[in-house]
């Protein structure tokens, strides 16, 4: 009589179990086991090229906040974001944005620079903007129209930004003790050479493209600017406003709101 060879199915609860073991090793070496079938060199190229990829990614991310981190905290840092936090995104380029959901979310910031949330996000938008698969917006509109009839919004290319410390200053020689008093702004573009530009706004500025991006025309902001400012002499308002309209124009920082 013929034998009859039985396959037995693999028990897949056995399977994820495994699974889970491994990442969690890989993870956080120091309290998850590792699994007893893999060897200890095998098990040591997976944890160092694991942890080399995800440093390497958050250092090019953020290489400020790199340089005023000594080793040993920058690493103890990366660990835990690599313990602490499950990223929802598949994708490399995205670990920076999971890190600052780490530091929003997870992180103990008590013994972090007071300014290290809006640091890493003003490091971020650098990457994340010259990713964005975002297209430049035509300029549709008539050159000879006098630009403070129109109605105008940021390019989707366009960010404008406030943060509670001078972000674009910190460095090695200069790490602010306390918020500002009144915010900085800055206004971060890609422009037509798909560089990433930061320039800084004053508040006058930046209320102006908060009033075009709320749907009023160039005019409608410059006169109720002038009006918030309780200023002397309107027209002067009027003129700046005009000028630096139609310089993000010319940069294609603001398109036409009915496009």
């Amino acid at each position: 009589m013929n034998k009859i060879k039985l396959h037995t199915q693999p028990n897949m609860s056995d399977f994820k179990d495994v699974q889970y073991q491994f990442a969690g090793h890989i993870r956080d070496p120091e309290n998850v086991q590792k699994i007893d079938d893999i060897e200890q060199r095998r098990m040591t190229i997976y944890r160092e090229l694991f942890y080399n990829n995800i440093e390497g990614f958050i250092a090019s991310a953020f290489p400020v906040l790199k340089t005023l981190t000594s080793d040993e905290r920058w690493h103890s840092m990366v660990r835990d974001f690599i313990v602490k936090h499950h990223c929802k995104s598949p994708l490399f380029h995205e670990i920076s944005r999971e890190f600052l959901s780490y530091l929003e979310d997870e992180r103990d910031l008590s013994n972090d620079p007071i300014f290290i949330k809006s640091l890493c996000h003003y490091e971020w938008v650098e990457l994340a903007l010259s990713i964005s698969d975002s297209e430049a917006e035509p300029v549709a509109f008539d050159p000879e129209v006098d630009s403070l009839s129109l109605q105008l919004n940021t390019s989707s290319l366009a960010w404008p930004l406030s943060y509670p410390f001078p972000v674009h200053q910190i460095s090695r020689d200069f790490q602010p003790q306390e918020a500002n008093e009144t915010p900085v702004f800055l206004l971060v573009y890609r422009d037509q050479q798909d560089s990433v530009v930061f320039m800084e706004l004053n508040p006058v500025s930046a209320r102006l493209i908060d009033l075009l991006n709320d749907g009023l025309s160039g005019l409608q902001a410059a006169e109720q600017i002038a009006q918030e400012l309780q200023h002397p002499n309107p027209p002067v308002v009027i003129e700046g406003a005009k000028a630096l309209i139609d310089d993000w124009l010319q940069r294609r920082i603001l398109i036409s709101a009915t496009a």
